[in-house]
């Protein structure tokens, strides 16, 4: 069965050509990607165990850090979602404080 494979050991590309190969799948049911991955391959086979290159850039923008800063002073606050008037108490604290820069991201990482 497909969904008992461990999914490090191939691609979906490769599940999927092993099951219509062995009939696991009807080639009606083939995806519509299958025809556009067969012809524009990618450079690199795509693989669990592929290290990545280069050095990996933080993606935090400085608004991620501020929430960040404001669930870690108050982690149980509760937000009304049927409430679309309001402000939540994140927005609302992201509303007062000044934008934070790359120093704050550094000063508050473990």
């Amino acid at each position: 069965m497909a969904g008992s494979r461990i999914y490090k050991l191939g691609s979906i590309f490769t599940r999927v050509e092993g099951l219509l190969k062995a009939g696991g799948m009807m080639p009606s049911e083939e995806p519509r990607w299958l025809d556009v991955y067969r012809a524009l391959p990618p450079i690199e086979e795509p693989s669990f165990y592929r290290t990545a290159r280069g050095d990996v850039r933080p993606v935090f923008y400085p608004e991620d850090v501020a929430r960040m800063q404001f669930y870690q002073q108050h982690p149980n606050v509760t937000v009304d979602l049927q409430d679309t008037r309001s402000l939540s108490p994140c927005q609302r604290f992201l509303k007062e404080q000044p934008p934070h820069g790359q120093d704050a991201l550094e000063s508050s990482s473990p």
